[in-house]
């Protein structure tokens, strides 16, 4: 794998005087790592959140917090206000494994923020990278550990035997390490973060085929705007769903 960075700085604003530091991030697989990264489903882990991410989901959390509330009011309020938040944090700047690979323009009026953000990135590539390398040990293979005199010497034998004898069809219970995920409560999660997800993409895309066919016209729309608008009419909605339901 290879991180590449490219660091630049341009100038804006409303009196255009404001520096922008800029990071562009672009992560390099090799087709291996493309297939592991598949194979382990790693692709939609969240690798780093801005500062605005952060923020949005602390207050979705903390307004979600407000449904426990014995009031209606305060239910009704703490629901729309934070189903609004976690949309805009889901809409920040979030970078995944996957998206990495396609490259992502960051772009900060602190310099702190930036390289924070480099950091992080850099640090959660070497932990990507760990993971895949450990990941390909599962293989069969023994890992045999010495202790001499305090230090370790490590051996490692391709196609060992067994260490443990196993058979589905035993009478004893498999270990619970042997047990996978499974069951209505986890299928039931699992679909309703698909869906979360297909939701989100679905947004984007509309969004990105909005402010195209409104450049067609003459008409510039930022996507902030775009953004904002679509936040308020998340919240008109949920707040007209508690109303009917």
């Amino acid at each position: 794998m290879q991180l590449r960075l490219q660091r630049s700085q341009r100038t804006g604003g409303v009196l255009g005087n404001t520096v922008f530091f800029c990071l562009d991030v672009r992560g390099d697989y090799t087709p291996e790592e493309q297939s592991n990264i598949r194979k382990y489903k790693l692709g939609g882990q969240i690798i780093y959140s801005s500062r605005a991410a952060q923020r949005h989901a602390a207050t979705a959390s903390a307004h979600l917090d407000r449904v426990d509330s014995d009031l209606l009011r305060e239910k009704a309020a703490g629901l729309a206000r934070g189903g609004l938040s976690a949309v805009m944090a889901r809409l920040s700047l979030n970078i995944s494994i996957a998206s990495l690979g396609r490259g992502h323009h960051i772009e900060c009026k602190d310099l702190e923020e930036l390289l924070e953000a480099e950091d992080t990135v850099r640090l959660q590539c070497k932990n990507v990278t760990r993971y895949l390398e450990v990941a390909a040990t599962f293989n069969g293979s023994e890992v045999v550990i010495d202790y001499v005199n305090g230090e370790e010497k490590i051996h490692i034998t391709q196609g060992a035997v067994p260490l443990l004898a196993y058979t589905p069809d035993s009478s004893e219970s498999p270990p619970a390490s042997a047990a996978s995920s499974s069951g209505p409560a986890y299928e039931m999660g699992h679909e309703l973060a698909r869906m979360g997800d297909g939701m989100i993409k679905a947004w984007l895309d509309f969004e990105q085929k909005l402010i195209a066919r409104a450049a067609t016209t003459g008409w510039v729309l930022p996507a902030t705007q775009v953004r904002i608008g679509a936040g308020i009419v998340t919240l008109v909605v949920l707040v007209l769903l508690y109303e009917i339901l």
